[in-house]
């Protein structure tokens, strides 16, 4: 087999990409570096697009149409919440010349585009019926979970008492459970 065909190839590249986002939020000089931005969100991303696709050597679930349907459904209600990146200054992190944006999808979650990023793989996942893609969104969804913490330290350098009484009032990436 070679290696590009390994699930845990793709997994462990957008992996990388993950801990480069890092950087991003957390670096005043890589975080204001759209081209840094960019790389890294597409070494994030692409490979998991890639990792549920048919060549990839992985178990298959399910023999119906209703996994991909339920794939379907939540992969678009998860696109749905990337829609705010096209709002901010994208691939940078969190700046005061920005206003805060508390309407829209940020006052369902603070961390819409996080949402988006934990659970569109899982719609993708079951559209394909990748056994290993699925359970990566375990994976994603703590990656991005803890992705928040330093991105709410930056929010709360830029935006002080007013992200946190924002904070305060919005759940942090799944609407309605305030813990998460």
């Amino acid at each position: 087999m070679q290696f590009w065909n390994s699930p845990f190839f793709w997994a462990f590249l957008a992996m990388i990409g993950w801990f480069l986002g890092l950087l991003v939020v957390g670096s005043r000089t890589l975080g204001n570096s759209s081209l840094f931005g960019a790389f890294v969100v597409a070494l994030a991303e692409i490979p998991r697009i890639i990792l549920p696709l048919p060549f990839i050597n992985q178990s298959r679930f399910g023999d119906g149409t209703i996994l991909p349907i339920i794939g379907w459904v939540i992969l678009i209600v998860a696109l749905a919440f990337g829609t705010p990146a096209f709002l901010i200054e994208p691939f940078t992190r969190p700046r005061q010349e920005e206003a805060l944006r508390t309407t829209g999808l940020y006052s369902v979650v603070r961390h819409p585009i996080m949402f988006c990023d934990s659970f569109w793989p899982l719609g993708w996942s079951l559209v394909l019926r990748s056994s290993i893609g699925t359970i990566l969104v375990v994976v994603w969804f703590m990656a991005a979970y803890l992705l928040t913490f330093l991105e709410e330290e930056k929010l709360i350098e830029e935006y002080g008492e007013k992200y946190l009484k924002y904070r305060e009032s919005v759940p942090r990436i799944i609407p309605f459970l305030k813990f998460l």
